[in-house]
């Protein structure tokens, strides 16, 4: 997989192609590939610098894309979102994305993965 290739695939260049991808989601210029969300969960494996990133922009901006209005990409949203909400060794935490979302799909987030 390319995020293997660190030289190539720096912190940098990894949040600039998610920041690009997610923008346009955005503003409605694109749509999502269907592997964003697992890129995502593999970028949190691989780059925990960029956690507090995801947390705090990435996360929030999908939500506001209304991101949750397709299945799987909910599916792995919610999945990198558990990943990142209890992160104590790093003290960056999902919770105010999950915070975020609408009452519905909290409810569904709780029901799957609880959440305080």
């Amino acid at each position: 997989m390319c995020l293997d290739n660190e030289e190539t695939f720096t912190d940098q260049v990894v949040l600039s192609a998610l920041d690009h991808m997610s923008g346009c989601f955005l503003t409605g210029a694109e749509s999502l590939p269907l592997a964003f969300m697992r890129t995502c969960i593999l970028v949190c494996s691989k780059h925990e610098s960029l956690h507090a990133w995801i947390c705090h922009t990435l996360l929030p901006r999908l939500v506001d894309g209304k991101l949750y209005e397709e299945n799987r990409l909910w599916e792995g949203w919610m999945r990198c979102a558990k990943m990142l909400e209890n992160h104590a060794d790093t003290g960056v935490s999902s919770k105010e994305a999950i915070d975020k979302l609408p009452s519905e799909q909290l409810a569904m987030y709780k029901a799957r993965y609880g959440h305080d």
